[in-house]
């Protein structure tokens, strides 16, 4: 028997049984009455007696990127008009083919709405987003019409953006590496909000070297959260000095390509020949929140304890980090109710409320700062615990654990001292 819950059984009788409960919540939506296609064995292919005389050209499993590049290349070839229906786990994209060039495209994943894509290009702030958001939900107009109306994007960068949406829910389809495709003859001219007219082997080829380029990017800059580090004393290229020039230890990628109003592709691909070049390093993304930072410090302090407790001087270690923590004076109402537990570490959840009454402007920096001073006193203990060895393992451990909150660190520390840990 099969763990699969997306399976239907045929009895002899011909009723169709769901067996799991995804093939339930799929069959669900489609009550009705059905006509049968001829299809082989293998297949069953029925289309709903409601719809309507559109031919069904072709459709298939997509079982690696890049697999719909020749769908999208025949119909561009043949000159076909019709829609292009592409199902994924991420959500559903229609491409509207009109000759062969493609006019327009719908999706359902959130992140390729127009008006996340607006965001993306720093054409709007998150902010404005939520307003635009809360006013197309009190008056039910679209959310480019009320960006227009209020002043916020004008006419014509909406027009530009919703064609460069059009793009990126194209490129983000030929990456669908599992999912369906379903090509219709012809489509409902309701559903074309506005027509461009992209040229889809010209998408197709710009696709591909994404595709390619991307993979040998990826290498050294993992994905656009990753923050772009400065190397002091370096100087790059001319043509990438306004890149170097955000490349700040606190912006991640998709933060320059928002500030810059680039495509995420093109400012990684700036960011991958600052790091050859020596001019950038990238560290991974930086927890955001309290919470998630005292979870990424958590087991770099339970590390520290652990190797003090199997050299039996677990007790001594944790006298110094009491007097400590009480000498630093803010610790003591920071660590109100969150410990240090025995094992070192500290509750997230009410070191997030107790910091809310603590910090200022900036809280992460600030918790940050306190916390690698924290540690960096762990290590100072652990020096006359440990063996030189032991400790010199231990502190390339500690600073591997804690690479995410260099980026705050760099950024909010104005001198360093036996905290420079992070």
């Amino acid at each position: 028997m099969s763990d699969r819950d997306d399976l239907l059984r045929v009895d002899s009788t011909g009723a169709v049984h769901p067996l799991g409960r995804a093939a339930s919540q799929q069959l669900r939506p489609k009550a009705g009455e059905w006509r049968l296609i001829a299809s082989p064995k293998e297949l069953i292919v029925a289309r709903s007696m409601t719809w309507g005389d559109a031919v069904l050209k072709l459709a298939g499993e997509i079982r690696t990127p890049g697999a719909l590049s020749d769908i999208v290349a025949l119909a561009s070839q043949s000159g076909w008009r019709g829609e292009l229906i592409v199902l994924a786990e991420a959500g559903n994209r229609s491409f509207f083919f009109d000759g062969g060039t493609i006019i327009a495209a719908t999706t359902t994943v959130p992140e390729e709405r127009l008006g996340e894509v607006m965001y993306r290009f720093g054409v709007i702030t998150r902010e404005q987003l939520e307003t635009i958001v809360r006013a197309t939900a009190e008056t039910g107009k679209r959310l480019g019409e009320v960006a227009v109306e209020r002043g916020i994007v004008s006419a014509e960068k909406l027009f530009a953006m919703m064609a460069q949406q059009v793009e990126e829910v194209f490129f983000a389809a030929v990456h669908v590496s599992e999912g369906a495709f379903y090509f219709f003859d012809r489509f409902d001219e309701k559903n074309i909000l506005r027509r461009h007219n992209l040229n889809a082997g010209g998408l197709l080829m710009e696709a591909a070297r994404r595709m390619d380029e991307m993979r040998f990017f990826r290498e050294k800059v993992p994905n656009d959260q990753y923050i772009a580090v400065p190397v002091p004393g370096k100087k790059p290229a001319d043509d990438l000095v306004k890149v170097f020039e955000l490349c700040d230890s606190t912006k991640s990628i998709a933060d320059i390509g928002r500030a810059m109003g680039r495509l995420e592709f093109d400012v990684t691909r700036d960011v991958f020949q600052l790091v050859s070049s020596g001019c950038v390093t990238v560290t991974a993304p930086r927890p955001r929140g309290p919470e998630a930072i005292v979870e990424t410090v958590n087991p770099a302090l339970y590390a520290v304890h652990e190797r003090c407790d199997a050299a039996g001087k677990g007790a001594e270690l944790r006298d110094g980090l009491s007097r400590f923590a009480t000498g630093g004076g803010v610790y003591d109402p920071l660590f109100m109710g969150a410990g240090p537990l025995q094992d070192g570490t500290l509750k997230p959840d009410r070191i997030g409320r107790n910091i809310a009454a603590l910090a200022g402007e900036d809280p992460d920096a600030w918790l940050v700062e306190l916390m690698n001073d924290y540690i960096g006193f762990a290590l100072f203990q652990a020096e006359s615990i440990l063996s030189r060895e032991a400790q010199a393992k231990l502190l390339a451990d500690v600073m591997e654990m804690l690479k995410p909150l260099r980026p705050l660190v760099d950024a909010g520390r104005s001198s360093a001292g036996p905290r420079g840990m992070a």
